[in-house]
């Protein structure tokens, strides 16, 4: 597994898109999951549903680099904070 880049590195560069690697034909992966659902889903995504929200840049940073910093990810930064959300209204937390 590769370990990404600085978040700190990404913020302040260009815009410019990055070049296209092309993979071999038989290295290519198997596709994930469209909005149809009618291809496969990623096993990480299996069983699951997503939940969207739109953030300010500020809070977004905030939140990548504060679950970077805990060795977490974000998404298991979110469950943690929705599971603390739903304890504080009273409600029994579900995980992940």
């Amino acid at each position: 597994m590769s370990r990404k880049g600085s978040l700190l590195s990404l913020r302040d560069r260009d815009s410019a898109p990055s070049p296209v690697a092309t993979e071999p034909e038989a290295r290519t992966a198997a596709p994930i999951a469209s909005s149809t659902g009618s291809s496969p889903v990623a096993p990480s995504r299996q069983g699951k549903k997503a939940m969207t929200g739109y953030f300010s840049p500020e809070m977004s940073f905030a939140m990548h680099m504060t679950a970077r910093k805990h060795g977490m990810s974000l998404q298991d930064a979110m469950a943690e904070a929705f599971n603390d959300w739903l304890r504080k209204m009273g409600e029994s937390p579900v995980g992940k």
